[in-house]
């Protein structure tokens, strides 16, 4: 289990928004690298997921701290999993590492969540999220799934793995 406590409890919120940010980036990159109409609506499903996650985050942020104006870090200042450069990867390669960084942020979400055991409406917004990134793991995992029976044959879904 993550322990949030010897973070403070901005670093928490920043590392949240700028995991929700590259993740959305992550998905809508990936999105405009198929051709396969399927996959790339699922893919900027998750692409929209995320900014939704980061809104949510941001607004509560800017509850908890009104007097702070969002100052992202350029390196999140609680370690997260990073799926790192998709390029040159084959397609379930990078949902395999999209798939733990999706099972971190869910671990994370509820260690999120025990920093507010007395705010009940934060803590099952955070609670909530931690689900939806289960649930995104598992639409990637199906995914994963079918990248591996099919990557190998371009003339089935072409151009399913390659770069821009």
């Amino acid at each position: 289990m993550m322990d949030l406590h010897k973070y403070s409890l901005e670093d928490v919120y920043l590392s949240a928004i700028k995991a929700e940010i590259e993740s959305e980036e992550l998905y809508d990159g990936l999105a405009a690298r198929v051709r396969n109409a399927f996959l790339r609506e699922k893919l900027e499903y998750l692409a929209a997921e995320e900014e939704k996650h980061r809104a949510a985050v941001e607004r509560m942020h800017a509850k908890e701290f009104p007097e702070k104006e969002l100052a992202l870090p350029s390196k999140s200042p609680v370690p997260l999993p990073r799926v790192g450069k998709p390029e040159g990867r084959k397609l379930s390669e990078v949902f395999e590492m999209a798939m733990e960084a999706e099972k971190a942020a869910s671990e994370f979400y509820t260690a999120f969540a025990e920093l507010f055991p007395n705010d009940r409406p934060k803590r099952l917004a955070l609670q909530y999220f931690a689900t939806m990134e289960m649930g995104h793991y598992k639409l990637i995992e199906i995914e994963k799934d079918n990248a591996l029976k099919f990557e190998n044959f371009d003339d089935y879904w072409p151009m399913m793995h390659a770069g821009p």
